[in-house]
């Protein structure tokens, strides 16, 4: 064993010297000797433990040498550069730059690449340097040569000697030096010129039309089995990467040149500045064209990508040029035509294209060449239309909201506003638009897909399409300048329009007419508000639509949307009812808690309904929805007379009865429940608004009498509960004491309940029956409060503040400690609870 466990460290050891020549070969710099780890010096531990490679470092070292010597040269230049006279001067600069232009030939032959880079950055920036250094020494007359032009020369000279040095010497980082300079020649040669903003947007969009130009050659080359030039540029992979970056640069480089001219000839001030911002931006539509159809190796995204700045801006052009030809406030329709002609066209081409075809077809999909620029084309155009939307939507939202902001006015105030309904066509055309190409992109994409019910795009742009129509319809009487009593009408006849088409058409698709029929209806509702008559007229007509669409959706052959569309229309129905009772008691003049009752009614009503569509088959769900709905109006109208205790008794008393009338159906047999505890209610604000100081002499023979008729139906009907039983009795004497005793400050009637409520607390202990429990307790902790409370506000009184908030901050850490133990107690006595009767 001792053998074997020796020969496994052995190998254990070997493995990790291994390991570290390993790691020392890969670190290591082109034609450095390598040697392997002695052993057990540890070297595997300090390969393993090191942070920084070794190529990292000597990168860092010669990036930190370059720059010292980059900035030793600075120093010379600018302050020990008048002591020398003007040949020593250039003798000096001269040989450093020589010396460091010279050097990476015979830095290169030694393997030392990394140096020999470094050499020739240093190189380069001397070669800038001396150049300032001349210019500033006035050597051969610089000094009387304008700036921008001088720089505009130099930095030409420098990026094509740099690239030509590069490729003298293979050396990779020259050319991306060069390729960068490449971008200051054309700035600075406009700036000497004085350019304007368009010369400036035309010199950068050249400069990147050059680049691609030199790329496309390099491109088309290497393709053409160039091997010299795979190897000159560092490899295949290298020269790729080198590629790649000089194409991101150049078409960074030719969008801000792009975003200026578009910027520029979306402000200019008269129309030969547009016409001058065209040369730069027809200058980017044919580099964009060229991109995507020239560039075939390019990767999808980049070539439509092209082909959207093409599109961009060709329509900032046809736009800027149209804001001239237009009347005023037309200049976003200008911009959103061509944009909406054009994303119509591109939806056309991806269709032929073949471009959507891969939403029927599985595996993997190839998009064709000419499938990019379509591509492009359709994100582009529509993203500008979108634009347009978002610029004239403040103006159709003020116009869709704005008769609201009056109609509150009326209803609160009692006063109809003096106002006028107004909205520029224009935008409107923009919506219309929109809605069109909308229209249009989901009928290409359905013949294209060939199901439209089955994809998910197809279905998204015919329900926007829908969405967007609904306003651009029934906003165009307000641009007309129709009467304002047009506007709603239009609206509630197409909200009834459409109803009647679902009606009708039950098989034809049905959630882009249910968005239809949503957004009319909402929008008849809102602009009705500032008019009477106008909102008894469209409630009244939406109630009726409503329940004929509930009744003929609901049919035991409908489908589950349309089940779910009955059951909000329903509702929608008996609401509309709601609101039209409250408008017409506010039109008649009448007070809130006599229209109180009106909604009451309706209230009422909806629970006949309910209960009449709850015997036919399949129509259980609507009935639901119906009854909720009535719930909701019952109290909103017990809300309304809660000002007027005569009132809210009479309220009180008349849902109480129709809880009770509730009650007989089989299913709702804990009505009955609710409907007595409204009815006691009711004759506890009577005895309050009657003035009666002792409700005991009232409600004791009511409770008596309803304590025996619970005992006698208990015994009766054995399955019987404690609360239908003995719920109302106990209530309706217990509740009415309790609130008489937090008044009463009197000693007799607290004891008296709370004998009567221990009473009722002990029979429900040992009956095991809840409610008598419940009452009883819940009474007897009331009162044991109400006799507390003097004692303890005397107490707080005479306590420190600080004492109650530590007391309850201990007992919340102590709650927190037991949680667990609590929630097994609660739960416990939730299950003794459910077990009473």
């Amino acid at each position: 064993m001792s053998a074997l466990d020796a020969r496994r460290q052995w190998l254990a050891q070997r493995h990790n010297e291994l390991l570290a020549a390993l790691r020392a070969r890969r670190d290591a710099p082109p034609g450095m000797p390598l040697s392997a780890p002695v052993a057990g010096s540890g070297g595997a531990a300090g390969a393993s433990g090191r942070e920084i490679s070794t190529p990292s470092a000597r990168t860092a070292l010669l990036v930190v040498g370059g720059v010292l010597v980059v900035v030793a040269a600075l120093v010379f230049t600018v302050v020990s550069w008048g002591r020398l006279g003007i040949g020593g001067r250039a003798a000096v600069m001269l040989a450093l730059t020589a010396c460091a232009l010279v050097l990476p030939r015979p830095l290169r032959r030694r393997q030392l690449t990394a140096t020999a880079e470094a050499s020739a950055a240093v190189g380069l920036a001397l070669v800038l340097l001396d150049g300032y250094a001349a210019r500033q020494a006035g050597l051969g007359g610089l000094d009387r040569v304008g700036t921008a032009g001088y720089w505009a020369v130099l930095t030409t000279l420098t990026a094509v000697g740099a690239v030509v040095y590069g490729w003298w010497l293979r050396l990779r980082l020259p050319l991306p030096v060069g390729f960068l300079m490449a971008r200051l020649p054309g700035l600075l040669g406009t700036a000497a010129l004085g350019g304007t903003a368009e010369d400036y947007a035309t010199s950068m969009i050249a400069t990147a039309a050059v680049d691609f130009a030199v790329l496309y050659a390099l491109t088309a080359r290497a393709a053409g089995g160039h091997a010299g030039l795979r190897d000159r540029l560092g490899g295949e992979r290298a020269a790729t990467t080198l590629v790649t970056a000089a194409g991101a640069v150049g078409g960074g480089w030719a969008l801000l040149g792009g975003v200026l001219a578009a910027g520029h000839a979306v402000v200019a001030p008269s129309l030969a500045e547009v016409v001058r911002s065209w040369v730069p931006l027809g200058l980017l539509v044919l580099l964009g064209m060229a991109l995507c159809r020239g560039f075939r190796s390019l990767p999808f995204a980049l070539r439509s990508g092209g082909e959207g700045v093409a599109v961009v801006a060709l329509i900032v052009a046809v736009g800027a040029g149209l804001r001239y030809a237009t009347p005023a406030g037309w200049a976003v329709a200008g911009y959103a035509a061509p944009a909406a002609f054009i994303a119509v066209w591109a939806a056309v081409s991806c269709a032929r294209s073949g471009r959507w075809a891969k939403t029927t077809t599985g595996g993997p999909f190839a998009p064709p060449p000419e499938a990019a620029a379509a591509v492009g084309e359709l994100v582009a155009a529509s993203t500008i239309l979108l634009s347009s939307c978002v610029v004239v939507l403040p103006d159709l939202a003020q116009a869709l909201v704005q008769p609201v902001a009056h109609g509150v006015a009326l209803w609160g105030y009692g006063h109809p506003p003096q106002w006028s309904w107004r909205l520029a066509t224009a935008p409107l055309v923009v919506l219309w638009l929109f809605a069109s190409v909308l229209a249009a992109m989901a009928v290409v994409r359905s013949r294209a897909v060939g199901d439209r019910h089955t994809d998910r795009l197809a279905n998204a742009l015919h329900n926007t399409a829908a969405l967007a129509a609904v306003p651009a319809l029934l906003l165009l009487p307000v641009a007309l300048g129709l009467p304002y009593g047009w506007v709603p009408a239009v609206a509630a006849v197409a909200a009834v329009a459409v109803a009647v088409d679902v009606v009708r058409r039950r098989g034809a698709t049905l959630v882009p007419r249910l968005l239809a029929l949503a957004a009319t209806g909402a929008l008849a509702l809102l602009w009705s508000s500032p008019d009477r008559t106008a909102v008894l007229a469209v409630c009244g007509t939406f109630a009726a639509s409503a329940a004929v669409l509930a009744h003929v959706l609901s049919a035991p052959t409908a489908r589950p949307t349309e089940r779910a569309t009955a059951r909000v229309a329903g509702a929608f129905s008996v609401l509309a009812l709601g609101v039209e009772a409250v408008a017409s008691g506010l039109t008649a003049g009448l007070p809130s808690h006599v229209t109180a009752f009106v909604v009451l009614a309706v209230a009422v009503a909806s629970a006949c309904a309910a209960a009449a569509w709850h015997r036919v088959p399949g129509r259980d769900q609507v009935s639901t929805a119906v009854e909720g709905t009535g719930y909701a109006l019952a109290a909103t109208a017990l809300a309304l007379t809660a000002p007027h205790p005569g009132a809210l008794s009479l309220a009180l008393a008349v849902t109480g009865i129709a809880g009770l009338a509730i009650a007989l159906r089989p299913d709702r047999r804990r009505a009955a429940l609710v409907g007595t505890a409204l009815l006691i209610s009711s004759s506890w604000v009577r005895l309050a608004l009657a003035g009666v100081s002792f409700p005991e002499a009232y409600t004791l023979p009511v409770t008596a009498a309803a304590l025996v008729i619970g005992h006698r139906r208990r015994t009766s009907t054995p399955g019987t509960g404690s609360w239908p039983a003995y719920g109302a009795g106990l209530g309706a004497t217990m509740l009415p004491s309790l609130v008489a005793v937090w008044s009463d400050e009197n000693w007799v009637r607290p004891l008296l309940l709370g004998g009567a409520a221990l009473l009722a607390t002990v029979v429900g202990v040992r009956t095991r029956l809840q409610a008598p429990l419940v009452v009883g307790g819940g009474v007897l902790v009331l009162v044991g409060l109400h006799e507390l409370a003097p004692a303890v506000v005397q107490v707080l009184g005479l306590l420190p503040r600080w004492v109650p908030l530590a007391a309850a901050g201990l007992l919340l850490l102590l709650l927190g400690a037991t949680y667990e133990k609590r929630i097994g107690e609660a739960r416990r006595v939730r299950d003794t609870m459910r077990s009473m009767r």
